[in-house]
């Protein structure tokens, strides 16, 4: 049964509000093309993953996922959970069983994080992978694909518990920093300038 990658973008203008009083407009369109490079870099160096579906209402966003090998999907209407939900129907359509939705501010995301979640959810329905606060969703596979709904969002995390055991699926967490670690606020991107200019390289 193949497996597809979900990666959500808002439009690049509307992107990383949170950071406005920290970056300019383009430096914040920048960073959020960089993380989505990273994440669909990993997730396409991945064997497990038959293909990677990039849904964005933005034409520069879903360029850049072209570029990347990733399916574009032109997003209808708004909001995080339908253009999800938009792609999982394409996903269907495409024959895909089971899904990997992944958020796409995850600097520290690779490949080999990618295998080792997916080989982590295989005896699970629903795998979430929470946000280093124990509140945000930052990846969830479901095994199948509609096994619960999309719950993105503040307080997803235990949004997407409630959802699995309310429909009685098994259910995992799987803990990582590379998983863990988004880039939403600038207390997260102080962070993140802290552990590159530490990095030896």
């Amino acid at each position: 049964m193949s497996l597809y990658a979900i990666v959500p973008v808002q439009r690049l203008d509307l992107a990383k509000s949170r950071l406005a009083q920290t970056l300019s407009p383009g430096d914040r369109k920048a960073l959020v093309l960089q993380l989505l490079d990273n994440v669909v870099t990993a997730l396409a160096g991945s064997e497990l993953v038959s293909a990677i579906i990039v849904v964005s209402p933005d034409p520069e966003a879903l360029a850049q996922a072209v570029a990347h090998g990733a399916i574009p999907l032109m997003q209808e209407g708004s909001g995080l959970n339908p253009a999800i939900r938009q792609a999982r129907e394409k996903a269907h359509e495409a024959g895909a069983g089971e899904l990997l939705i992944v958020l796409a501010d995850l600097p520290f995301l690779t490949t080999t994080v990618v295998d080792d979640l997916l080989e982590a959810s295989a005896g699970a329905s629903v795998t979430l992978a929470p946000d280093r606060h124990d509140t945000g969703t930052n990846a969830l596979v479901l095994r199948p694909l509609d096994a619960i709904d999309p719950h993105f969002g503040t307080g997803s995390y235990q949004a997407h518990v409630a959802a699995a055991a309310a429909r009685q699926q098994s259910l995992h967490t799987f803990h990582s920093r590379a998983t863990a670690f988004d880039v939403d606020t600038p207390d997260d991107l102080r962070a993140l300038t802290d552990v590159l200019s530490a990095a030896p390289h």
